[in-house]
C-alpha cells in the first residue's frame, strides 16, 4: 500500500493500545503515534510505546512500505534520525540488513503491515474519552482548570529565575525566549545573557551614546540602530559596533538553527524584533518597569498585548501575545505574589483569563486531534486561557498515558 495510507492509519491508530511486534519478536503497544513531523527528519516525534513488562518507549517513528528504504532514502547517514526508536514498514524483508542509525545502532523494526484494524472502534473511544476528560460535559471549566495550572507551574519557574537573575533580566530571558520558534528559545536565552539589561541600559545615558534628542527620535521611530548592531554582534551576525566599550561578551555566540522556513522565523529577523523590545525598555525605564506599568493601565488582556506590539511589524499580535501569556503575566503575578500586592496579583491573573485566543500552535492542534481521536474534545477553544489548558492537557496526559489517573489536573491554581 502508498506510504501515505500507512502515515494516516498510523496516526489514527493513536491510543488504540494495539499490539505490533518487532521483527525479535517483542510486543510493544501503542499508546501514542506521536506528532506528525517536520519536512526535515522523522514521520513522527514523540511516540509512546508500551512494552510487556509496562516499560514505556518514548521516541520518533519513520514509517516505510519496504525495510529497505532506511537506507534507500539515506536515514542511516543522518542524524536527524538518531532519535527514531522504532522503524515501523508495511512490509518487512526477514533477509533485508539491520536499521541503524548515524552511530551504528540498531533500530528495531515492527510491523504495520495489519495497521488498518489498529483503528479503535466507537465504543472504546467513548470509554478512553471519559477516562480522559475527567469532568463530566464542562469541557470548558476543565479546559480553565488545567490553564490555571499551568500558569500556575509557570509562576514557580519565574519564582526561581528571579531569585537567580533579578527581576529584569528573568523577564528579559522569557520575552527574548518568546520570539524563538522552539529550536531557538535556548539561543535566545543565551543572547539575554551576554546582553543583560543593566549592560543595556548603559545606552540611555546621554553621555554613554552622544546626542540624547537623536537616539529619543530613533527609538519613537522604531529602534536605533546601535541597539540593533550591538544585538547583533551578541548573537554572532555581525562585528563589534565601534560604540561598545567591551572588546568581548560573556558567554559563547548563540547555537542558531537556521532550517527552512518561513522568512519571518529567521534568527536574524527576531533578532531585529527583540531590538525593538530593548527600545521601549530604553523609553520606558526598564523590562520591569514598562511590564508593570502596562498591567495597572489595562483593564483587558488584549490592551497588554497591544502594548507589547513593537517596531515595523517585528512583533506583530500574534508574538506579542505569546510574549504576554508565557513570560510577562506569569512573571509580574510571581513578583507580586512575593511582595503581597494583592491588587497587582488580582489584577494579572484576571487580565490572563480574558486574554484572547493565540495563533494556534502544532502541540495545541495535536491535543485537539489526541481528544478527538479519542471520541470527544472540545467544540471549539475559547481564549488564551483555555488554549494554554489544552497544552498543558497534552503535556501532562496525552504524553504520559500511564501517569494519567495519577496527575490532579487543574487542581494546582495561583493563589489568591
Amino acid at each position: 500500500m502508498p506510504e501515505t495510507v500507512l502515515h494516516e492509519a498510523w496516526q489514527q491508530a493513536d491510543g488504540s493500545r494495539a499490539t505490533v511486534e518487532t521483527a525479535e519478536g517483542e510486543k510493544y503497544r501503542l499508546l501514542y503515534s506521536g506528532m506528525p513531523g517536520g519536512s526535515k527528519g522523522p514521520d513522527f516525534t514523540s511516540a509512546v510505546l508500551e512494552a510487556e513488562d509496562g516499560s514505556e518507549t518514548v521516541g520518533d517513528v519513520e514509517i516505510h512500505v519496504q525495510a529497505l528504504d532506511w537506507r534507500n532514502h539515506g536515514h542511516d547517514l543522518d542524524s536527524n534520525y538518531d532519535n527514531v526508536v522504532f522503524h515501523a514498514v508495511g512490509n518487512r524483508s526477514r533477509t533485508s540488513d539491520a536499521t541503524v542509525n548515524s552511530y551504528g545502532a540498531e533500530v528495531p523494526e515492527i510491523d504495520i503491515s495489519d495497521i488498518e484494524r489498529f483503528t479503535p472502534d466507537a465504543k472504546s473511544q467513548v470509554a478512553r474519552a471519559r477516562f480522559y476528560h475527567g469532568a463530566g460535559d464542562d469541557w470548558q471549566s476543565w479546559l480553565e482548570r488545567a490553564g490555571d495550572e499551568r500558569f500556575a507551574i509557570k509562576m514557580r519557574m519565574y519564582s526561581i529565575e528571579t531569585e537567580r537573575y533579578g527581576p529584569d533580566l528573568a523577564l528579559q530571558m522569557g520575552m527574548f525566549e518568546c520570539l524563538g520558534y522552539p529550536a531557538n528559545r535556548e539561543a535566545f536565552r543565551n543572547l539575554a545573557k551576554r546582553l543583560p539589561w543593566p549592560y543595556l541600559a548603559r545606552y540611555a545615558v546621554p553621555s554613554q551614546h552622544g546626542d540624547k534628542a537623536k537616539l529619543d527620535h530613533e527609538l519613537r521611530d522604531g529602534h536605533s540602530e546601535f541597539v540593533r548592531s550591538l544585538l547583533e554582534w551578541a548573537a554572532g551576525f555581525g562585528d563589534r559596533p565601534d560604540q561598545a566599550d567591551v572588546p568581548r561578551l560573556m558567554g559563547d555566540v548563540p547555537n542558531w538553527c537556521r532550517a527552512a522556513g518561513r522568512p519571518a522565523n529567521n534568527p536574524r529577523k527576531r533578532v531585529d524584533a527583540a531590538a525593538s523590545l530593548v527600545s521601549i525598555w530604553l523609553r520606558c525605564g526598564g523590562p520591569m518597569r514598562y511590564a508593570i506599568d502596562v498591567v495597572q493601565r489595562a483593564e483587558r488582556g488584549s490592551q497588554v498585548r497591544d502594548a507589547f506590539r513593537a517596531g515595523n511589524g517585528e512583533i506583530g499580535a500574534g508574538r506579542a501575545g505569546e510574549i504576554v501569556i508565557n513570560a510577562v503575566l506569569p512573571l509580574i503575578a510571581s513578583w507580586a505574589e512575593k511582595r503581597r500586592d494583592r491588587s497587582l496579583y488580582s489584577k494579572t491573573l484576571r487580565l490572563f483569563s480574558n486574554h484572547p485566543s493565540l495563533p494556534a500552535n502544532s502541540v495545541s492542534k495535536e491535543a485537539e486531534r489526541m481528544l478527538r481521536i479519542r471520541g470527544t474534545g472540545p467544540e471549539r477553544i475559547a481564549g488564551a486561557r483555555q488554549q494554554q489548558g489544552l497544552i498543558h492537557i497534552y503535556k501532562t496526559m496525552l504524553l504520559r498515558p500511564r501517569r494519567t489517573q495519577q496527575i490532579p489536573l487543574g487542581h494546582l491554581v495561583p493563589s489568591v
